[in-house]
């Protein structure tokens, strides 16, 4: 082969979608072409992830003066969960919005964000994620998973949306409730006497609609924007979980980026969190009150006996975790 047509071949195969980029080797891609980041999550237009994207969106075309340009696909239109973190490294998409917790199958750490009453309150959870803890659980979760991972922010307390009421574990028992595919959820739920059950969020509408499953958990308004509310007339205040979504990229791409792309990125990431969080945090109670509309009856269980079903969760099932939790609990 030419030598030109070698390095024409080599630009095509390792340059980055949009060019601007500095390539390995120092080849630098051609400068008046955009990067382009693809921007995936699953939520709804009218979810606040949506809005969260939009900010990010925003802030880093803003902070790079338009070198960067971010397209957004939101609503599952890249795939699922699952399919949207695999795109990471396939490059279907360079950037995705979603729960720390969905990348257990990465780095076990991730089922940090899905221990069951780890957290004392919001004010506790905030402690954590905005403080040193917080950025060196993210640093080494990246490290394992050979992702970049910043902009924490606040998802929403965990609550059970029902076909069928229950206000303690009797009642609880044999519940069939859909959870994510990772081990943290399906056996915190079988602690609680419930028959868990792994489907992929696009699907579980159907499921409800089906008698597949009587419930699942997630946040109100995330539940709400899949539509929940016409099928579960029980929102049940668990409060098992509080998450956290990150932006998560590939590092290996992230890296492949100018350095103060990289800086405007991370920086528009965690502006982008804070807004959310806000967003979150001040549209919660009415959320709670699209329930209500919608037919829906807020049930407040007595969680001692919740607590106290998983209370020895980490030790027996996940021993690795077990210093990780200690050091969560005792931030003040």
């Amino acid at each position: 082969m030419p030598k030109f047509m070698w390095l024409a071949a080599l630009l095509g195969s390792v340059g980055l979608a949009a060019g601007g980029a500095v390539l390995p080797g120092g080849v630098a891609a051609a400068a008046d072409k955009p990067i382009v980041l693809r921007l995936a999550h699953i939520n709804a237009a009218s979810d606040p992830k949506q809005k969260e994207a939009e900010k990010f969106k925003e802030l880093v075309e803003s902070k790079t003066g338009g070198r960067v340009k971010v397209e957004i696909y939101g609503a599952g239109v890249l795939g699922d969960v699952r399919e949207i973190i695999e795109g990471l490294q396939l490059g279907t998409d360079e950037v995705v919005i979603e729960g720390f917790g969905t990348i257990a199958s990465y780095t076990k750490l991730s089922l940090l964000d899905l221990v069951p009453f780890m957290f004392r309150d919001r004010a506790h959870f905030d402690k954590v994620w905005e403080g040193e803890l917080g950025k060196k659980l993210l640093a080494e979760a990246g490290s394992q998973s050979k992702m970049k991972l910043f902009g924490p922010s606040y998802r929403g307390v965990r609550v059970t949306t029902s076909t069928k009421r229950f206000t303690n574990l009797k009642e609880l028992k044999g519940l069939k409730i859909r959870v994510p595919a990772d081990d943290m959820s399906v056996k915190t739920w079988q602690a609680l006497g419930a028959t868990p059950t792994p489907m992929a969020m696009t699907e579980v509408l159907t499921g409800l609609q089906q008698g597949t499953v009587d419930a699942q958990e997630n946040p109100p308004i995330l539940s709400y924007n899949f539509g929940l509310a016409d099928v579960c007339k029980n929102l049940i205040r668990t409060d098992h979980r509080w998450s956290a979504d990150v932006f998560m990229m590939d590092q290996a791409y992230f890296e492949k980026l100018p350095k103060d792309v990289q800086t405007a990125v991370v920086e528009a990431g965690e502006e982008a969190a804070r807004a959310t969080s806000k967003l979150i945090t001040d549209g919660e109670g009415e959320n709670l009150k699209k329930w209500t509309q919608a037919g829906a009856t807020i049930v407040t269980p007595q969680l001692d006996e919740f607590r106290a079903a998983t209370a020895g969760l980490v030790k027996t099932s996940f021993p690795a975790l077990s210093d990780w939790v200690e050091k969560i609990k005792a931030v003040q």
